[in-house]
């Protein structure tokens, strides 16, 4: 099995829980079937136990680390809970009768019931009884009824906007996430029915976890991520850390600046960065969960200079105590239980691991599917003049290089298995790989994310032209390299080609080729969008080239640039339309342009897709810089 195919395989298991010996997991074996493997007993070979995937929902009950079932059946509800070692146990429950016909399940969550257990807090709709051959009407909106068993139903009709994501009956709220389109959702906390003379309480942000009255959110994202406490009662809002003393995250080290790391303009070796935890005062936060049987302390991921860092913080007095997870350059912090938090963790040169954290911050490891490349040293964060970069040598000398572009605009480039490891075939052909976090990325603040909006030209040309200058003194010359990206980061990468004709030329998957025509569509979906593109792009503007990304002014390239386009055929984020449409004005106009094209989305649906989109980068690149 190939890398990329090995690592789309294990992106879709589900870390559970964990064994002695390491990490309990689950995976879809069929349509009907979820598989969950546990570490074996020395010696024994590995066992695996099959639940049946029937009803209406399948729930990952944390709290009692479980799945569990949820089968309608008019007023009845049967839930079965099913064990990870096997056992099984079910029970039933009476729900209030559907007004105008029948419920129909929605979704379901995990919470806890007033007598201290676990419960279930379910979304219904109505749905009228219709006759043979009549149409379905419209449903009344959502109902929320909390479950539990041996206890009594509750019913709740919510009456702010937005998806459920909590049910505190201690506090007598719900919360509800109201998703903005490109916006950060908003978040209500409405009293319970039985209270419903107190007012409701919002805040903008994105929930991450809640018990006991309190929630952890994620306030100020994308331009500033910030790790709040939501009181649920009262609405207040605390930044914990912020003024805490000695040994709070605020004092863990300085801020690095541009030119702190490196000289402007040189791409640093390694170990020329400062240490671990530097900086971290002004590191996003990315996740965050509580941990431990209250609210006094939470796991934190926060994100800085291109590696992941896992804390955990007292929530009282903002003294966090770092947790050891070396090695790992992305966490990904996937389950958090009465007994501790896992994480998968994964990293280009170091491969994919698993990690567990127990209540008292002890790290027990595990290796993941995709083993660490001893030749290969991590990355380097440094600044290229003012442009931050992740830089990845190769073993020996670079004989090439790729200038690595991101999507979003609004994301940021980390030590991962960045395009399911061709970096590592990349360096070990001799070919040094920038992952560029240009202008407009996350993760840099504010006045960084927003400073290229409406003129996108001239913040690209400044960091192109940092980077090509650094390479240059390397002995790397423009046409040796090639630029490559995927989503926006493509748009980035045929904009680079029409700055820097010299290069070699470009590789863009998926890329955005028409920015009016994007805004349109997106603007379709939801009118939010408008706002929002009108803020970043002069979509206005008469002149393709003050449009920047216009199919005019992105076919300006080097007469001699070998540019390659890989489009999906049913992506619904870009279009593949617009990029035949490119490729084509490209093509009549004399230039080397061409479009490789597949049936994927956006991203890869499955194992076979994965490692043909990464067989037709890797092919298109040694194309462009003419590798064996």
């Amino acid at each position: 099995m190939s890398l990329p195919e090995l690592f789309f395989t294990e992106r879709q298991k589900h870390l559970l829980s964990w064994a002695e010996g390491g990490p309990v997991l689950a995976h879809m074996e069929d349509a009907e079937t979820l598989r969950i493997t546990s570490p074996p007993p020395p010696g024994e070979p590995r066992a695996p136990h099959d639940i049946a995937v029937t009803g209406d929902a399948l729930l990952y009950a944390q709290a009692t680390e479980s799945f569990v079932t949820f089968a309608l059946d008019g007023a009845r509800l049967d839930v079965t809970r099913h064990g990870l070692d096997g056992t099984r146990h079910g029970w039933s429950t009476a729900l209030p009768t559907a007004p105008r016909g029948r419920w129909a399940l929605q979704d379901v969550i995990e919470t806890r019931s007033a007598a201290g257990g676990t419960g279930f807090a379910l979304t219904v709709v109505d749905e009228e009884e219709k006759e043979e051959g009549e149409e379905e009407d419209e449903t009344e909106g959502d109902t929320l009824l909390l479950v539990a068993e041996g206890a009594g139903t509750v019913s709740h009709r919510p009456r702010a906007a937005g998806s459920l994501v909590h049910w505190d009956e201690g506090a007598a709220v719900v919360v509800l996430q109201e998703d903005r389109g490109p916006f950060p959702p908003l978040l209500h906390a409405e009293p319970l029915d039985s209270d419903a003379a107190r007012p409701a309480v919002t805040t903008e942000g994105r929930w991450l976890d809640g018990r006991d009255g309190e929630a952890l959110v994620l306030t100020d994202a994308p331009n500033d991520p910030r790790l709040a406490l939501w009181n649920l009662r009262d609405g207040s809002l605390r930044h914990p850390g912020a003024d805490a003393g000695p040994g709070s995250v605020a004092e863990s080290g300085s801020v690095s600046r541009p030119g702190s790391v490196s000289g402007p303009g040189s791409v640093a070796g390694p170990g020329s960065v400062s240490g671990p935890g530097s900086g971290l005062a002004s590191a996003p936060v990315d996740n965050a969960r509580f941990i431990g049987a209250g609210t006094s302390s939470a796991l934190v991921i926060r994100t800085y200079e291109g590696t992941d860092r896992a804390w955990l913080l007292d929530l009282a007095s903002g003294a966090a105590e770092p947790l050891d997870t070396p090695g790992a350059g992305r966490l990904l912090l996937r389950v958090a239980t009465p007994r501790g938090a896992g994480l998968y963790c994964l990293s280009t040169t170091e491969g994919t691991s698993y990690r567990w954290i127990g209540l008292d911050g002890a790290v027990e490891c595990a290796p993941g599917a995709v083993p660490p490349d001893p030749a290969l040293t991590p990355p380097t964060h440094t600044y290229l003049g003012t442009t931050p970069a992740l830089v990845y040598e190769p073993p020996g000398e670079a004989t090439a290089a790729v200038i690595a572009l991101h999507g979003g605009p609004e994301s940021q480039e980390r030590d991962e298995l960045r395009w399911d490891g061709l970096y590592r075939e990349l360096l070990h052909h001799g070919v040094l790989v920038v992952g560029l976090d240009y202008t407009g990325s996350s993760g840099y603040g504010a006045a960084f994310l927003r400073r290229p909006w409406k003129d996108w030209e001239t913040a690209f040309r400044r960091d192109l032209d940092a980077c090509l200058t650094a390479l240059r003194d390397r002995g790397v010359t423009a046409d040796r390299t090639a630029l490559l990206g995927g989503s926006f980061g493509g748009s980035l990468a045929l904009l680079g080609c029409v700055l820097a004709e010299d290069l070699a030329g470009a590789v863009a998957a998926a890329p955005l080729t028409d920015i009016r025509r994007q805004a349109a569509r997106a603007a379709a979906d939801d009118a939010r969008y408008t706002a929002w593109f009108s803020e970043r792009y002069d979509l206005a503007s008469p002149l393709p080239r003050q449009r920047t990304f216009d199919p005019e002014f992105l076919t300006t390239t080097g007469p001699k640039q070998r540019v390659v386009i890989v489009h999906g055929e049913n992506d619904r984020v870009t279009s593949f339309e617009d990029s035949s449409t490119l490729v084509a004005r490209a093509r009549e106009l004399g230039l080397p342009w061409s479009l490789t094209a597949d049936a994927s989305g956006h991203v890869a649906d499955d194992a076979d897709e994965a490692r043909f989109r990464h067989d037709q980068v890797r092919d298109a690149l040694a194309a462009v810089l003419d590798l064996p």
